[in-house]
């Protein structure tokens, strides 16, 4: 039994293009707190919110990658 389904390479390299946007929004944000803090010795963001934006950037650009291709697939297929 398999919890997950086999991604083909198509949906690899999507997600690895979502991860890469997702790191370094991750790193953007974590860089914006971090100088935010050095002014003003509060945080602007908590670690969990820049963690979870981080992930759900990752997520949301994997999706929109696949409904590209999805998209530009079914014009050729026509």
């Amino acid at each position: 039994m398999r919890l997950f389904k086999s991604m083909n390479e198509r949906e690899s390299l999507n997600w690895k293009k979502g991860a890469f946007f997702g790191f370094y929004t991750y790193v953007l944000i974590t860089a914006i707190n971090y100088f935010y803090y050095l002014a003003t010795e509060i945080s602007l963001f908590s670690p969990s919110f820049i963690f979870w934006i981080g992930l759900l950037v990752a997520f949301v650009f994997e999706l929109i990658f696949q409904l590209k291709y999805k998209r530009q697939s079914d014009t050729k297929a026509r």
